[in-house]
């Protein structure tokens, strides 16, 4: 089993996510197209199916900060949750992943 990580390549500008139960704090960049994808990069185990926000599967909790959808998710989700797969940050971030 991979352990979580920092993404490859340099450090980024962005504001600094936090993916907490993994222990992964790491600067956001446009060179990942979503909170989903910086997940990846970084090894974080994470759920998800569909990529555009349809099907739910990816649903996070949100413990701090705010996000923007990158593409409108077909119903958002409740609040003080995230769709990490169509969402990327405005603001530092917290998520329970």
């Amino acid at each position: 089993m991979i352990r979580p990580h920092q993404p490859p390549g340099p450090t980024a500008p962005g504001p600094l996510i936090t993916f907490a139960r993994s222990g992964i704090s790491t600067p956001w960049s446009p060179a990942h197209a979503t909170l989903l994808d910086l997940a990846e990069a970084c090894d974080i185990p994470t759920r998800w199916s569909c990529r555009t926000g349809v099907c739910h599967s990816c649903i996070t909790h949100l413990v701090a900060g705010d996000i923007t959808y990158t593409t409108p998710p077909l119903e958002l989700p409740e609040p003080g949750t995230v769709l990490v797969c169509c969402s990327k940050p405005t603001t530092k971030v917290v998520l329970d992943l």
